[in-house]
């Protein structure tokens, strides 16, 4: 179902603000590029959460607020999204927020391959010192640190961003208050969550940086949950983390060494933030970053980034023994009919679900704030300028996930479905069909941008969803964008390289 807010509630106007396209839309908010009317260059995006939405599903103004609240005490670190501004109407909370034009940092992982080492170093540093000061500044834990919540500047630093599951843990007398809840993502989750009925959420934070750190040289994560039901973590509470084979064998001594100190399932015995900042693997220097841990070299950066990419298009994708290469039973045969499968829409549906937030606007109400002039005074406001010019700096910011075609679009949508049901996902109707159909209807010109909704689930029997959107463009060329909203992300990029080698016939390589 796609969501229309705009159509729902007229948008409200924030000053100083020209408002461009929309980049994500889930169930309660979207968000849409936005720059300075009185400098384009500066560009910032700005998300509006729909209240009339999120007060239909049980959430309160307060509840809708406290991400908000939360992110804007962590703004003043700059391995932290920034919030600039925000404010309430009589629908909408909108936010402000320093664009993250160098896209997300797990579109750059390599499923089963990881990052290059020195890369690795680079943005665990810049984790850590985010949460450092999260926890010493400002008393906030996070809560869910993992690679689809890290953003990327345009120069390819690290920007923390998502606190929807973020809380204080900081008492004002200095104590920490003990949690018992069970917050996070199951795979970076800390053991205590699990089996504890009290635990500090800063521990739990430290824990998820390690799994992350894991992902970042590996390429995928250790086990699906922290649960002697996971045969994968189970291992490696028997062995006390000392294991050399399989996953665990791509990585050297030292990475192993500083990962069996922070991955320690007693969080007494867990390396704190300023015991791993002393270890030998810690302590080595980046190339490319300067004494404060910012990039200084974005194309170097950029580079060693890339080099662990793999085009599944070259002959190493006809290699079966390739542990991230397509497989015929990687995918859960579902029946058409079922929650699975596969279907073609005109519009695009929901990227996903907003994550719900909080902050105290009351103070904000009766100010006229000209914070555009602010913004063009501030040093942070150098991350906004000259937007899409990346020539000499770091990685485009489009998607990794996406590929272009000059073929005819029944052409691409056969080829699509074939793929698609060589994966064992099942298509309801024939694509191409569904698209004849629509061209009844509609337009030509107008028809476009199409969704293919994909349901499926990955290696783990866990859901994997998203959306397939084909956007025509001048020449012929039609992009095909392949959008994740819900399951593991790396599990994504797997399932969009198989897809992509399946389709190699029909891909237009510049």
């Amino acid at each position: 179902m796609s969501v229309n807010f705009s159509q729902r509630s007229p948008l409200p106007r924030i000053k100083h603000l020209k408002l461009g396209t929309t980049v994500g839309q889930g169930s309660f908010a979207f968000v849409k590029t936005a720059c300075l009317e009185s400098d384009p260059k500066t560009v910032v995006a700005v998300k509006f959460v729909h209240l009339p939405t999120c007060a239909k599903y049980g959430l309160s103004e307060k509840d809708v607020t406290q991400e908000v609240i939360l992110q804007s005490k962590c703004s003043g670190h700059p391995n932290v999204l920034r919030v600039i501004d925000c404010n309430l109407t009589q629908d909408f909370l909108w936010i402000v927020m320093e664009m993250a034009s160098g896209g997300d940092l797990f579109d750059k992982i390599e499923p089963d391959v990881g990052v290059d080492p020195e890369v690795a170093r680079f943005y665990f540093k810049q984790m850590v010192n985010a949460l450092q000061y999260l926890h010493r500044d400002c008393g906030i834990a996070h809560r869910d640190v993992k690679p689809e919540n890290v953003l990327l500047d345009k120069n390819g630093n690290l920007k923390l961003a998502d606190f929807g599951l973020a809380s204080r843990f900081r008492r004002k007398d200095g104590t920490k208050r003990v949690c018992s809840d069970r917050r996070g993502t199951l795979p970076y989750m800390a053991p205590e969550i699990v089996y504890s009925r009290g635990y500090y959420a800063d521990m739990t934070d430290i824990w998820s940086c390690g799994i992350l750190l894991f992902v970042l040289l590996v390429g995928e994560t250790p086990w699906s949950l922290p649960s002697e039901d996971d045969d994968d973590f189970k291992e490696f509470w028997v062995n006390s983390g000392k294991l050399a084979c399989g996953r665990w064998a791509r990585l050297d001594l030292t990475e192993l060494n500083l990962l069996r100190k922070i991955l320690h399932p007693n969080p007494t015995e867990r390396y704190t933030l300023e015991q791993l900042k002393l270890h030998s693997w810690y302590s080595s220097s980046v190339s490319f970053a300067d004494d404060s841990g910012i990039c200084k070299d974005p194309q170097t950066l950029s580079i060693k980034l890339m080099s662990r990419l793999q085009d599944p298009l070259n002959e190493e994708a006809t290699n079966p023994k390739a542990p991230h290469l397509y497989e015929r039973d990687l995918y859960t045969s579902t029946q058409p009919t079922g929650p699975h499968g596969a279907s073609l829409q005109r519009e695009c549906t929901k990227i996903e679900k907003f994550a719900a937030s909080q902050f105290d606007l009351s103070h904000r109400a009766d100010q006229d704030i000209d914070w555009s002039q602010n913004l063009q005074q501030d040093t942070y406001s150098q991350q906004f300028d000259n937007y899409g010019e990346y020539s000499s700096s770091f990685l485009n910011p489009a998607k990794m996930t996406n590929f272009l075609s000059k073929k005819d679009i029944g052409t691409i949508l056969d080829t699509l479905e074939y793929a698609l049901r060589e994966l064992k996902i099942p298509v309801s109707s024939r694509l191409s069909k569904s698209f004849r159909k629509l061209a009844e209807t509609v337009d030509r010109g107008e028809i476009f941008p199409l969704t293919v909704q994909m349901k499926t689930s990955d290696r783990k029997g866990w859901d994997l969803s998203g959306n397939i959107t084909l956007t025509s463009f001048e020449g012929g060329i039609i992009l095909l964008y392949f959008n994740r909203r819900k399951g593991d992300p790396l599990e994504w990029r797997r399932i969009f390289r198989s897809i992509r080698f399946l389709c190699r016939e029909i891909i237009y390589r510049r």
